[in-house]
């Protein structure tokens, strides 16, 4: 299972999200259903606007501030990786479609 990012525009691929790092990053997006309301799913479609891209950056800065980086190597990576898609695409203003398995 993956979940492949899209821009909503024009419909390019941006990245996509394999099962480990979805796993990996899944403290990250109970804590963004906790604030928004939106459950990251890889079963399901969603939609990321500019301001929910920037609220992700927030709780990944918060989990980075609050959390031992050097326990699980691979789990911080992809957390950071994610975090730089989202300020990229939040910076360039563009709204993300989310497409599930």
């Amino acid at each position: 299972m993956a979940l492949d990012f899209h821009r909503i525009d024009n419909h390019d691929h941006l990245f996509a999200l394999d099962d480990q790092k979805y796993q990996n990053l899944d403290e990250i997006f109970t804590e963004f259903k906790h604030c928004t309301g939106i459950f990251i799913d890889q079963y399901a479609n969603s939609q990321l606007t500019i301001a929910n891209q920037k609220a992700l950056i927030k709780i990944i800065d918060n989990y980075i501030e609050r959390t031992n980086l050097n326990l699980e190597k691979t789990k911080t990576i992809d957390i950071v990786e994610f975090r730089t898609f989202m300020k990229i695409y939040s910076d360039n203003e563009l709204n993300i479609k989310i497409l599930g398995d």
